[in-house]
């Protein structure tokens, strides 16, 4: 093909032979090679970019790699992701980021600023330094494990600290498509918290938010929440809890864990026997019959200060059955209250019989009801042993207050090691299987 120069000679050759035709061509071949060199001009400006390289019709830089460094050749394609990743051209640009990795691995911070590159290394300095520090801290610990001593609650939380989350699903980092169900993570703090409080209930059954503190870290720093244990140190204490300024305890938890208290999943039980001997024989007078009788006492303790008192000849089996509510149904139950005073367990417990007595036969009967009312006050010592804290209790004091016609008679209790034992506290699965409302 010729090129528009040669065509240009040729019509102007043929111009020259034509003089009535030449200045009408002329004119027209003028026009023709301004709009030629417009349009090639255009063709420049979009290829040419002001650094010097040549673009494509996307604007992307087209060089020359051959005369480029590594360094600079990683920045021009991470320039070129950059402005396929504005035209939005993703997936082109993540392979040309891809590319300028692979080169350079830190082009992203060699592209942008310097200055901010520097602070990011100061902070990343920082953070080794915390790390470091940190590791060292549960490398003591660590130790302290071996020796029996350590403390996971602040191992837990130097743990959890990093991740900055208590507790999250085990497939959180898996995609999924459809989510059917929430997780017990997504609940609010104070909804979590809540719900422990009813785990505990108005019974404190913290052996059960012990099991709640066995399933996780997050859980395990839950059940050591300090306002639920100073609620349970209150209910059990009452006005005599005091405040832990003025106590050994550093924690609430420590104040109810080692303070001498009692429990309230079982019963305290203990067992008399002893010997009776019958009357004489009035055939033979060197016989002389022999019983032994041998009964139970049972003590049942609830958080809210009421106690329960059972004497009776059955086996614990079937005695620990009758104390399971707090409304006794045997009239052989006492119901009474407690109060905690130091390692002693005060106890005040009341029977009370009516006495019917008839008028004389044949008149109309009066019936007169006269109120037989016996009072019972225990002091009952609070004892530790290696295996259980608070399995004992011993007794220290036992009295009657017995009001009837009228009249008010003490009866004081000798207190043989026989005839009253050392009661041992006795662990009920049965007790508390539900919660009836939240720790108040």
């Amino acid at each position: 093909m010729d090129s528009p120069g040669d065509t240009g000679k040729e019509d102007d050759d043929e111009s020259s032979s034509s003089s009535n035709a030449s200045q009408h061509v002329r004119s027209e071949l003028d026009q023709f090679r301004e709009k030629w060199q417009q349009e090639l001009k255009k063709d420049n400006v979009a290829g040419t970019g002001s650094d010097g390289h040549s673009r494509d019709k996307c604007g992307v830089v087209i060089s020359n790699k051959e005369n480029l460094s590594i360094e600079q050749q990683a920045k021009l394609l991470f320039l070129q992701g950059s402005e396929l990743e504005h035209v939005g051209k993703v997936f082109e640009a993540m392979r040309l980021y891809r590319k300028a990795v692979q080169l350079v691995p830190d082009i992203e911070f060699k592209v942008y600023d310097k200055p901010n590159v520097a602070k990011q290394v100061t902070i990343d300095n920082d953070l080794n330094k915390k790390v470091d520090k940190l590791s060292v801290i549960e490398a003591s610990l660590n130790e302290e494990e071996v020796s029996g001593e350590a403390d996971l609650e602040l191992r837990f939380q130097m743990v959890l600290a990093k991740s900055g989350k208590l507790f999250e699903s085990a497939s959180a980092g898996e995609k999924m498509l459809i989510v059917t169900s929430a997780h017990f993570s997504d609940l609010p703090m104070e909804v979590i918290l809540y719900i422990l409080r009813w785990v505990v209930s108005g019974e404190l059954d913290l052996k059960s938010m012990e099991r709640f503190a066995r399933v996780c870290r997050g859980f395990y720093l839950l059940a050591r929440d300090p306002e639920i244990w100073k609620r349970a140190c209150i209910r059990v204490w009452g006005v005599n809890v005091g405040t832990l300024k003025g106590s050994p305890f550093p924690s609430w938890r420590e104040m109810y864990i080692n303070r001498p208290r009692v429990h309230f999943h079982g019963c305290y039980i203990s067992r008399t026997s002893y010997m009776r001997y019958g009357e004489n024989s009035f055939q033979d007078q060197f016989y002389r019959p022999v019983q032994l009788v041998e009964y139970y006492r049972y003590f049942r303790f609830f958080a809210d200060g009421t106690v329960l008192m059972l004497t009776s000849a059955e086996e614990p089996q079937n005695g620990v059955a009758k104390l399971k509510h707090r409304t006794p149904t045997h009239n052989e139950i006492l119901k009474g209250h407690y109060r905690i005073h130091d390692d002693e367990v005060i106890i005040a417990v009341q029977r009370s019989r009516s006495n019917v007595q008839n008028q004389r036969p044949g008149r109309k009967k009066e019936i007169e009801a006269e109120l037989d009312l016996q009072t019972f006050y225990l002091e009952l010592g609070i004892v530790s042993t290696a295996k259980r804290a608070f399995s004992q209790l011993q007794w220290k004091q036992y009295s009657m207050i017995q009001f009837s016609n009228k009249q008010e008679r003490t009866t004081v209790f000798e207190l043989t090691p026989n005839k009253y034992p050392t009661l041992y506290f006795s662990r009920v699965k049965s007790y508390h299987q539900e919660s009836e409302g939240p720790l108040i």
